[in-house]
């Protein structure tokens, strides 16, 4: 079985496509089936469009692109499909969802923050690097 590392609700998530890569600040979700990037990091990593995922929010039901490429959260490296979104509004590039974080990772906010409020998530951000 594979050992699971605690991660916080934000961590810093490194994206690798071959030679490309970028690390930014990703949050867990475990309201989220697959993991969801940016569209403009799958633009700069130069990722593929390997198909088209159904996505159901809030919002209703969309189709989305998916992409493979390499995760790397507190150490652990993964091979990950993932769907391409436009991001562009919201504070985070990167949603881990529940097809990365089973069986790899249990969620501890206080590991993150120490705040149970969501506003208090700029906390993470102040705070990032800084670890």
């Amino acid at each position: 079985m594979f050992k699971k590392k605690t991660a916080g609700l934000v961590e810093p998530i490194t994206l690798i496509n071959g030679k490309n890569q970028i690390t930014v600040l990703g949050k867990f979700d475990t309201g989220a089936q697959r993991t969801s990037i940016d569209k403009t990091l799958f633009e700069k990593l130069k990722l593929e469009n390997i198909g088209e995922v159904e996505v159901s929010n809030v919002h209703g039901k969309s189709k989305r692109p998916l992409a493979e490429l390499v995760l790397i959260i507190k150490g652990k490296r993964l091979a990950a499909r993932v769907n391409v979104a436009d991001r562009s509004l919201r504070k985070f590039k990167v949603l881990i969802g529940r097809s990365t974080i089973f069986n790899n990772f249990i969620v501890d906010i206080t590991k993150s923050h120490n705040s149970p409020l969501v506003g208090d998530l700029n906390e993470s951000l102040r705070n990032w690097g800084k670890r």
